[in-house]
């Protein structure tokens, strides 16, 4: 039996989807159990996009083309957790209460950029724990993409 073919799209169609889900439940749910799901949904987008990457690796074999679709994995990654954080700042106020909700500050708070600045870091557990998903993800898929780089040799 042959095998399916890898298609970008349809992570960023189940990336899209879980993104729309959970701004429907930003909505329809009282906002602690919100906060929670939050984060249960941040560590399946972190999953969703570490397989990604897996099939990315393993069904494409020109190097370019890998190269271009593992940006595109990473730029997914930091759009749905810049997504994360606006949710989790919407249902949870004092979870990170400095950060702006302008998308700039958003993809930048994403990507861990306020390490640097003490100004936005977390403001109560669930702030922490949204950061180490964030974090926790971010290593993955770094050191993941970083283990098969040697492909990009042959």
């Amino acid at each position: 039996m042959p095998r399916k073919k890898f298609k970008l799209w349809h992570s960023v169609v189940g990336l899209a989807a879980l993104v729309a889900l959970q701004a429907v439940g930003t909505y329809l749910l009282p906002g602690l159990a919100m906060a929670w799901l939050t984060l249960v949904f941040a560590a399946v987008g972190a999953a969703i996009t570490i397989y990604v990457a897996t099939e990315v690796i393993e069904e494409v074999r020109n190097a370019q083309h890998m190269l271009v679709l593992l940006s595109v994995v990473v730029a997914e990654f930091v759009v749905f957790f810049a997504f994360e954080y606006l949710f989790l700042t919407l249902v949870s106020t004092t979870s990170f209460p400095t950060l702006p909700h302008d998308a700039t500050s958003l993809l930048l708070h994403s990507t861990m950029v306020f390490v640097f600045n003490p100004l936005y870091l977390p403001g109560n557990g669930l702030g922490r724990a949204l950061l180490l998903v964030d974090t926790f993800g971010g290593l993955g898929l770094v050191l993941f993409i970083l283990q098969n780089i040697w492909q990009f040799r042959t």
